[in-house]
């Protein structure tokens, strides 16, 4: 009675294993899964990561403009009776925007990437989840119908155990990575990338090609269209003097001010693309990876036990066909056999 329940049970188990491996392979099961609220984590990281790309593209597009001008005037000169190079002047400020910039673009392509790899998984997973259940459904039978052959066995727990891994990454561990990151970028880098943005925005009409030429190439500097142009060369002097000392000493100051920005806009793309999913993922993935291996434990240690009794068997029945048939009262020998119950 009881083995024919037994039977039972297990044919109702695979059964039960073979619809889930059907069903998972065509993607039947992402639906009942989405809703127990893996589909609102998908839904808010999609939603996350697309506001991030648009704050990215625009900042990217904000500095473009600012590079571009100052990239003008940095290889622009002005005539006082002799050439006055005016790179020199607004280099740092270049210097700063410059790797702003690229900042901005390495942060929106990793934002990129990003959601191309959620949408690869999203592609993937249910595939996973059925190979998955397909090593379940070996392994048991293995266990069932090939008691003996225990590198099998051993075989298909390792096959199964892996599978389960990647699978748990899959639907647990990386969409909750990039929600926690979401989070943790919501309270403490979004509003340092926001500032910075804003900053560079509030100054972008000041290094317009048109604003530049303004301020470094006055009219009062540009060569004289009277009889005899170029002979106040005293007073140029002093009027250029002046205004390059005034020049660089805005440019110092916006040079400070864009450092600090930038500094900002760094610390933000790089926490918010790489330090917090990273950091969720190391530690969401060792967390399911010892759940995991504590739930396989019980099943290793039943293996080893089973490998030692059976070579502790084969020895003991060596060494009787030696003794002429007596048993064998050896210490050792009792205390392997107790190991095995």
């Amino acid at each position: 009675m009881a083995s024919t329940r037994r039977k039972i049970s297990r044919a109702a188990l695979l059964v039960l294993l073979i619809v889930g491996i059907v069903t998972a392979a065509a993607g039947l099961l992402e639906l009942p899964i989405q809703k127990i609220g893996l589909g609102q984590v998908s839904e808010a990281n999609d939603s996350y990561l697309s506001r991030s790309l648009d704050k990215a593209v625009t900042g990217f597009l904000v500095l473009s403009g600012i590079k571009t001008g100052l990239a003008v005037i940095e290889g622009s000169e002005v005539g006082i009776g002799f050439n006055l190079e005016l790179g020199d002047i607004v280099q740092s400020v270049y210097d700063y925007v410059d790797i702003a910039w690229k900042t901005a673009l390495a942060g929106g392509t990793v934002i990129l990437l990003t959601r191309l790899a959620l949408k690869a998984v999203g592609l993937v997973d249910h595939w996973c989840l059925a190979f998955a259940l397909l090593a379940v459904s070996m392994m048991l039978m293995a266990k069932w119908f090939l008691p003996e052959r225990s590198r099998i066995q051993r075989i298909m727990r390792e096959t199964t155990f892996f599978t389960v891994v990647f699978t748990c990454v899959f639907y647990l561990v990386f969409p909750f990575a990039i929600a926690g990151a979401a989070f943790l970028s919501e309270k403490i880098t979004d509003p340092l990338i926001q500032e910075s943005q804003r900053s560079f925005e509030n100054i972008k009409d000041e290094f317009t090609i048109t604003e530049m030429s303004k301020r470094l190439f006055p009219d009062e500097l540009k060569e004289d269209e009277g009889w005899f142009p170029g002979l106040d060369i005293k007073k140029k002097l002093e009027k250029t003097g002046k205004h390059v000392k005034k020049q660089t000493e805005y440019f110092k100051e916006q040079s400070r001010r864009i450092a600090v920005w930038t500094l900002q806009l760094i610390a933000g793309y790089l926490f918010d693309s790489i330090v917090f999913p990273v950091t969720f993922f190391i530690l969401l993935f060792v967390v399911t990876k010892a759940a995991l291996l504590y739930m396989f434990e019980e099943r290793k240690h039943q293996s080893l036990k089973q490998e030692v009794a059976a070579l502790i068997e084969g020895l003991e029945t060596s060494f009787r066909k030696k003794e002429g048939g007596r048993p064998l009262r050896l210490k050792m020998l009792r205390r392997f056999r107790r190991f095995r119950r």
